[in-house]
């Protein structure tokens, strides 16, 4: 079996396993960002806690036997280094469990771990609507950034608490970013600050197109209606033009 053959027999076996395991990998990626969410917001049970960290371990298993199987290894890590990146800061959690780290700013550390989290997160995320939604459309966008939105609005109160008062006010403030419209409130902390340019850099970007999609969608079902109106005035100017045909024709008859 020559080289070729056997590069072309693992790209077929890693196909297959994608396929195989989308669907559970899909869902799983739903529960992790549900309970990332939480943990910003409400913080984790240790049952809870002990769930994220299995379904943790699990998409690492899926990468290392991703990258085993991979015929070009280092193409693979190349194409897939922010996928590496997302599962290794998740292990920094056992820094807390260190007495003399807190010797070091605690808090300061606590969000900016919390804000590495939260940009891995936003991969998983598009990792996810990538996997779920096949074509590449406005579906696609708009639920990319819906989980945009849910997430940097935890991140957002996680980081500017009390200046948002609840995640239901840190949802609106998010939202009110996506939108472009703003809001009179400005983050204070320096995470919050770098959260809320990639989140205004994220909507400048992606707005248009929504607009854009929105606008192209309303005007498809305009054309389409008047293409049905067209079609049915078409038809009966030809009945009408029959119809007219027969009339002439029974009066040469009667001549």
């Amino acid at each position: 079996m020559d080289r070729e053959q056997l590069q072309q027999e693992r790209m077929d076996l890693l196909y297959q396993i994608n396929e195989i395991l989308d669907f559970p990998l899909i869902l799983l990626s739903i529960v992790w960002l549900a309970l990332i969410i939480v943990d910003l917001v409400y913080g984790l049970s240790p049952h809870l806690q002990i769930t994220i960290d299995v379904i943790w371990g699990i998409f690492i298993v899926d990468f290392f036997i991703e990258l085993y199987i991979a015929p070009k290894k280092k193409v693979y890590l190349m194409e897939n280094w922010l996928v590496a990146l997302s599962l290794f800061f998740p292990a920094l959690r056992i820094l807390k469990l260190f007495g003399g780290f807190r010797v070091l700013k605690f808090t300061s550390f606590v969000r900016s771990f919390n804000l590495v989290r939260i940009l891995s997160s936003f991969n998983r995320s598009i990792r996810t609507v990538r996997q779920a939604v096949k074509q590449r459309g406005l579906e696609y966008v708009l639920l990319l950034t819906a989980l945009i939105t849910f997430l940097g609005a935890a991140g957002m109160y996680s980081f500017e608490r009390p200046g948002l008062g609840s995640y239901w006010d840190a949802l609106w403030w998010t939202a009110m970013i996506m939108t472009t419209i703003g809001s009179d409130y400005w983050p204070e902390t320096f995470e919050g600050r770098i959260l809320t340019f990639l989140l205004s850099v994220y909507a400048f970007a992606i707005f248009g197109y929504i607009t854009a999609a929105l606008a192209s969608l309303l005007i498809g079902k305009e054309k389409e209606t008047s293409s049905k109106e067209v079609a049915e005035l078409r038809s009966e100017v030809q009945r009408l033009s029959s119809e007219i045909s027969r009339f002439s024709d029974r009066e040469r008859e009667k001549r």
